[in-house]
């Protein structure tokens, strides 16, 4: 008995190149976005207002809800504002305050969610006389679209495969 190789067809060699072509390409595509972790959503005051009268308490809400408050400070010009401890039910931190003189004021946060993890970070925001409108609301974001690179390399993986398939038919035509 002689052992011999059987010759790979082309149809069969091509079949072969297309399916690693796909899974090339499926490696490439960009994975489902993760769970993300809670976050500010707003704050009262809000970030840059400007408030006529330090209110007697700020108010901050989380997109999820609290497990702890760690810390919350209110600084102004004659420094520290905050009147107690910050208290906490569900999505939202409250920290009473003392008055306070006009000026700039931060308020600056460190939380843990429900989830287990920190979250902090600062409101900045200005007591003073309201010169116009104020903003109160949510700001809108621009996300920018970091994945062009990646549409790129998937078109080229695309054409190639189309190109493979035409080899297959092309073939089989002239087999058949």
């Amino acid at each position: 008995m002689h052992a011999y190789a059987r010759p790979v067809s082309s149809s069969r060699l091509v079949r072969w190149v297309a399916v690693a072509l796909v899974a090339a390409l499926l490696g490439l595509l960009p994975a489902p976005p993760a769970s993300a972790h809670d976050e500010l959503v707003s704050s009262d005051p809000a970030e840059s207002s400007v408030v006529e009268t330090l209110p007697s308490r700020a108010t901050l809400t989380l997109s999820g809800k609290v497990r702890k408050v760690r810390s919350v400070t209110v600084t102004g010009p004659d420094g520290d504002v905050a009147n107690g401890k910050a208290t906490f039910r569900d999505d939202e931190v409250r920290q009473n305050l003392w008055s306070g003189p006009d000026g700039e004021y931060v308020l600056a946060y460190d939380v843990v969610s429900a989830d287990g993890h920190q979250v902090t970070g600062e409101v900045h925001f200005e007591v003073g006389p309201v010169s116009g409108p104020t903003d109160s609301g949510p700001r809108a974001t621009v996300e920018q679209d970091a994945g062009g690179g990646q549409r790129g390399i998937l078109l080229v993986g695309v054409v190639l495969l189309a190109g493979a398939g035409g080899l297959v038919a092309l073939r089989r035509r002239r087999l058949g």
